[in-house]
């Protein structure tokens, strides 16, 4: 880490003392199931003071939760059983700590009965294994780790995606497996600690959602993990939230070759403010600020300046503008909660007024909609041609070669529809996207907004549909492990004045054990 991070992660090894009791300062994972069962919860609560536009959420700040649990289980099994369909795999409690572990699985066996390229005669596999860490010392002090390896003959869309970007969604850079396969591995990490009820501090390496919607368009966890130093506040008996994080990201470009038998690459960092307030148990405002700081240049690498260090909201975009060599964002967060079963939010994203690059979002969400467990959500975005970009090489709002907004990039709209349904151990989701984006520069966070397309070229336009149906059963509830079979119907199509110059269709069945603690997007 830089010396920025060095100095948010010293202030949380200088303030380790007094542990005492035992407390538990985990966060919910950030998964949209989890997510979704945890806001349900949030909206039964009287008070309903619980800020939920920035992920993960802390379990100490969600107000009447306690020890957030999918199921209560009643039934009684023999301790083998229990370890399977009810307890953590290790769970050691003693007065003064906690150590919990879990394996995690991804085991999905698929084929895709539309393809008839190199994958039709085989099966499709994603074989992802993993462990889970986490636990508490003393009343302030909680750590979460996991670590996951995986291995997998993806549908040929997933391969394109790579193939275009270089980085398998979600996870990052990978390596050959097999002839057309990819093997990669991703670690998270966190240490939260609590000095007092007030104050959070976390370091780590993870992800973030800035957002109430099943897509971001400011901060987003569809990129890969970054390492990070985070400080949180509350205010106001709770109802004001301000955060100041910091977190060190990298392009895919190579720094120039020196004494190690691989170079690097080249750094860049991100500090992100957000103040959320409650003024009303129905509504939570949210302001956000990112900027991404330039650490490379012809000179080589370099600190951040040294406003970077600053915890302050708005402070860099009032120094320097929006589209400085340090690209600030400005963003809106809005919910509207007229009832306990309905959330109405919305977005917006300003990366640079005069040209017009900005982005917003607008959606509904629908809880135990008829009957008890059944959630529905209808959501809209729109990002404006350049947006994540910069007018400065590799200052764009990305990491890793992946947007840290909308996955999809700028220049774009989409309508979203989801429904989900949970009674007991059984879950069901149907999801249906319909994305329409330019597919010239506008689109691509890496273009330099400065360059104006000449009159009467058109660079065509993609139209997608993205449509997922499972069903599935709970095995293990502390992490979601559920058996899941379902459908993945995708329609791609590129258009040039309504003429397809080139369509591609995906009818992919598969069924497979899936540990529900991360989010993986691949419908963009």
């Amino acid at each position: 880490m830089s010396r920025i991070a060095f100095i948010y992660s010293s202030v949380l090894c200088l303030t380790l003392t007094s542990l005492s009791s035992f407390s538990q300062q985990s966060s919910v994972p950030l998964n949209r199931l989890w997510n979704l069962e945890c806001e349900r919860m949030a909206f039964r609560n009287d008070s309903n003071e619980i800020h939920l536009g920035e992920k993960p959420t802390l379990l100490k700040n969600t107000i009447g939760l306690g020890d957030f649990q999918w199921i209560e289980s009643k039934r009684s099994f023999k301790k083998l059983g229990a370890k399977i369909f009810r307890d953590h795999a290790v769970d050691i409690r003693r007065e003064d700590y906690r150590i919990i572990v879990d394996p995690l699985f991804d085991i999905t066996v698929g084929r895709d009965i539309a393809d008839t390229g190199g994958f039709q005669s085989g099966n499709l596999i994603f074989n992802q294994r993993g462990i889970q860490l986490m636990g508490d010392i003393g009343s302030k002090f909680s750590f979460q780790s996991a670590f996951f390896e995986t291995q997998t003959l993806a549908p040929d869309y997933l391969v394109r995606m790579h193939n275009a970007s270089g980085v398998y969604p979600s996870y990052g850079r990978t390596k050959a497996f097999g002839k057309n396969g990819f093997d990669f591995a991703m670690a998270t990490s966190l240490l939260t600690f609590a000095p007092h009820r007030a104050v959070t501090l976390q370091v780590g390496q993870g992800r973030q959602f800035y957002g109430h919607g099943y897509r971001s368009i400011l901060w987003s966890d569809a990129s890969f993990v970054h390492p990070f130093a985070k400080v949180s506040f509350a205010f106001w008996k709770g109802k004001i939230r301000y955060s100041s994080m910091y977190a060190e990201l990298r392009t895919l470009e190579r720094l120039p070759k020196g004494e190690v038998p691989e170079s690097l690459f080249q750094p860049k960092s991100a500090s992100v403010h957000y103040l959320s307030i409650i003024p009303h148990p129905n509504i939570e405002i949210g302001i956000f600020e990112s900027t991404i700081w330039n650490r490379f240049d012809s000179t080589g690498i370099h600190p951040p300046s040294a406003l970077a260090a600053a915890p302050i909201l708005g402070l860099h975009s009032a120094v320097e503008g929006l589209d400085a060599k340090n690209n600030s964002m400005l963003g809106l967060n809005l919910r509207f909660s007229p009832g306990k079963k309905v959330k109405l939010y919305a977005q917006l994203a300003l990366d640079q007024w005069s040209s017009r690059r900005f982005g917003w979002q607008a959606g509904v969400q629908l809880y135990d909609l008829a009957l008890p467990g059944l959630c529905a959500q209808l959501e809209y975005n729109k990002t404006g041609d350049y947006l994540y970009t910069s007018s400065f090489a590799w200052q764009s709002v990305s990491h890793a070669n992946q947007p840290l907004g909308h996955p999809a990039g700028g220049a774009l709209q989409e309508q979203v529809g989801i429904l989900n349904y949970r009674k007991k151990r059984w879950m069901c989701e149907a999801r249906l996207n319909r994305i329409e984006q330019s597919m010239g520069p506008q689109a691509n966070f890496n273009s330099d907004p400065t360059i104006n397309i000449e009159p009467g070229i058109t660079s065509g336009s993609r139209e997608l549909y993205h449509a997922t149906t499972s069903l599935s059963w709970i095995v293990q509830p502390q992490t979601c492990t559920a058996i899941t079979a379902g459908v993945t119907w995708r329609q791609e199509n590129i258009l040039h004045t309504s003429v397809p110059l080139f369509s591609a269709e995906t009818r992919y069945i598969w069924i497979g054990l899936k540990s529900n603690i991360l989010n993986q997007y691949s419908d963009f």
